[in-house]
């Protein structure tokens, strides 16, 4: 047969065996041939070209023993020292039919009876279908077998056979569909070029066929091919092999005659990567690829936030949802996605607890937080760190170190590390007496900060913090300026001292009409957490209305607007009294209350009665916009 005629043939082969088969990688080859696509894999599943799988690779056979400077195989028979010359040994079968369309692999002399050709395959791969082109008559009966686990096993994919009831005891195909042996490629005609076709996949089920799916995976991966020759035939006319060759006395005297001799042998297939890669890559980066261009190599190189050899598990930041191969039938890609750890972890992994109890939607827990998180998505600061309510929760400054003074702050409890704070607002766990976010200092009414916190006042109304000496008036009030929209500061070093309010001796209220000899100072109002951390009945926000002198008490009505905490008693918004108390000889009641002003009351019930008091540990502030504000603030963070 003349050389260019075999390369036809082989294209022909190739082409009419391959054809059907690869209807089941139909959507890769249209994805593939798609212009101005940076990826075939964008939204869809994808899949590494096929190539031949012995392409690069050793096949292994019995009959021949010596090949690549006398190096001897596992398959051989002969001892080492007793291998004959091989002028055509198996690596003639997988090399380019278009370079060398006049080599051939050929098996022992004529006392051959079996044979066997091998591909021990490094990892596992898809395998598409199977090309053999015969020199020789093609075998009388055959067997192709594959193992999925290395060696271990193996399975007939394919009997050839001339008669299956004599040599197999089985029914042949072309009588019987479905059976495991044909006759189709067992005759010996063509005396030379005659094919042998495998297929994975049966052709008319190749277009609805999904090849990522767990059916696919059984029928289709690879680590290894056995091809067993176990019965040779002659042709039925002479073949003059020598009119293959432009010599034909060359031929006549160079090639004995060998039951078995095989031009090609393609393995089409490609790298196992579940539809979640285009290329297949070497292991090793270094590898030279361009000496091994026809290669195909074992890796995948995988895309849909997928890693892996084989594209077999989600990256590392990718565990929101389970693994799953993409969907060839379909084309549903199945991506990986990507865990919400807000930039605070480099990894996660996938919580089926979470998982179900989303409703499988999300089942993603971030790994080793970073920057002082924790949490499941590393959303929340970790002990001894709050956040930083200015700053965005993906930053790495998101959280800070609790600042609590170990003075005025509690211990930590038996093992905690380090001081603790509420992990929003910052505020520290304070001893008795002490207030402020870092429990810097004493709460008005209280002395002598230290390591046992703060001491009441034994005074008519405040005392000097410091030495706990008695004060004839309380110290002016303070009033913090808080942005909109923002975050109370350290609202301790915040506030600044207002000047002293005094009102018009006609609207003082006295409960014995001596409002000349009464001088009232405002209480002070530190902040609102010391306003949260005094155990006041009630705290309001009212209008006076009207003053009035029962004689033996004063009655001051109010309008109640808002309503922040109340006792036992429960208040509403309207009209109600409350009860200044006289705390002097002179019977002065203070602080003063002015009809027509608004004002923040913060005092205690009367027991058994629940009427409002007004006392000297009471908070009456007149309410400004900047307090609005600062109250505003402490709703927010479920202080009041």
């Amino acid at each position: 047969m003349p050389s260019a005629e075999i390369r036809m043939k082989v294209l022909k082969v190739l082409d009419r065996g391959g054809q059907r088969v690869l209807v089941a990688f139909g959507w890769l080859l249209l994805w593939a041939t798609r212009s101005g696509a940076a990826s075939r894999c964008v939204d869809q599943p994808c899949s590494p070209p096929l190539g031949n799988l012995a392409s690069g690779r050793e096949l292994l056979t019995l009959s021949s023993c010596c090949v690549n400077n006398n190096s001897h195989q596992r398959l051989c028979s002969y001892p080492p020292h007793l291998c004959p010359d091989n002028t055509h040994p198996p690596s003639f079968m997988t090399d380019d039919p278009f370079l060398h369309p006049d080599t051939w692999w050929a098996s022992g002399e004529d006392d051959v009876k079996q044979d066997e050709i091998r591909l021990n395959l490094e990892t596992t791969f898809y395998l598409s279908h199977i090309v053999l082109v015969f020199r020789s008559p093609r075998p009388a009966s055959m067997v192709i077998e594959r193992s999925a686990d290395f060696g271990k096993t193996w399975e007939a994919l394919r009997i050839y056979a001339h008669n299956c009831r004599v040599e197999f005891d089985l029914d042949d195909d072309l009588n019987q569909p479905g059976s495991l042996c044909t006759s189709r490629y067992s005759n010996p005609r063509p005396c030379s070029g005659g094919e042998v076709i495998l297929r994975t996949l049966d052709p008319s089920s190749a277009r609805t066929f999904d090849p990522y799916s767990p059916e696919a995976l059984v029928r289709l991966t690879v680590t290894n091919l056995r091809i067993r020759l176990l019965k040779a035939q002659t042709c039925p006319v002479s073949i003059n092999y020598s009119a293959e060759r432009t010599n034909p006395t060359d031929s006549l005297k160079s090639t004995p005659s060998v039951p078995y001799a095989i031009y090609t042998l393609q393995a089409r297939g490609t790298c196992l990567c579940h539809g979640h890669a285009e290329y297949c890559i070497p292991y090793k980066d270094n590898e030279d690829k361009r000496q091994k261009s026809d290669m195909v190599f074992p890796k995948c190189q995988c895309v849909h936030h997928t890693e892996g050899d084989h594209c077999e598990r989600c990256a590392p930041l990718y565990n929101d949802r389970p693994w799953r191969p993409a969907n060839g039938s379909s084309g549903e890609p199945n991506p990986c996605s990507k865990c919400e750890c807000h930039g605070h972890a480099d990894s996660c992994h996938l919580s089926l607890r979470a998982w179900i109890s989303s409703g499988g939607t999300s089942g993603g827990v971030c790994d080793n937080c970073k920057h002082n998180t924790e949490g499941r998505r590393c959303q929340r600061c970790r002990h001894g760190y709050h956040r930083r309510m200015l700053v965005p929760l993906r930053s790495p400054h998101a959280c800070t170190r609790c600042w609590c003074d170990p003075r005025g702050a509690l211990p930590p409890l038996p093992g905690e590390v380090g001081p603790w704070c509420h992990p929003k607002s910052g505020q520290c766990h304070c001893k008795s007496g002490v207030g402020g976010v870092s429990c810097s200092h004493c709460l008005s009414g209280f002395w002598g900060f230290g390591e046992d916190g703060c001491k009441p006042c034994v005074c008519p109304h405040s005392c000097d913090q410091t030495t706990g000496h008695c004060l004839k008036s309380f110290p002016n009030n303070y009033v913090v300026n808080v942005p909109i929209g923002g975050k109370i500061p350290d609202v301790d070093q915040m506030f600044t001292a207002e000047k002293e309010v005094s009102w018009s001796k006609e609207l003082e209220v006295s409960a014995s009409h001596n409002t000349g000899k009464c001088r009232c100072k405002e209480k002070s109002l530190r902040s609102i957490t010391d306003l949260c951390r005094t155990k006041h009945d009630y705290v309001i926000k009212a209008s006076v209305l009207s003053a009035h002198d029962k004689g033996s008490h004063a009655e001051v009505r109010v309008k109640v607007r808002k309503v922040f905490r109340s006792g036992q008693v429960r208040l509403h918004l309207g009209i109600i009294s409350v009860y200044p108390l006289s705390w002097t000889s002179r019977g002065c009641t203070c602080p003063i209350l002015n009809p027509g002003v608004k004002y923040l009351l913060a005092g205690s019930e009367e027991p058994g009665t629940g009427r409002l008091l007004v006392t000297l540990q009471s908070v009456v502030v007149p309410w400004t916009p900047r307090l609005s504000l600062l109250f505003s603030v402490g709703l927010m963070n479920g202080c009041l």
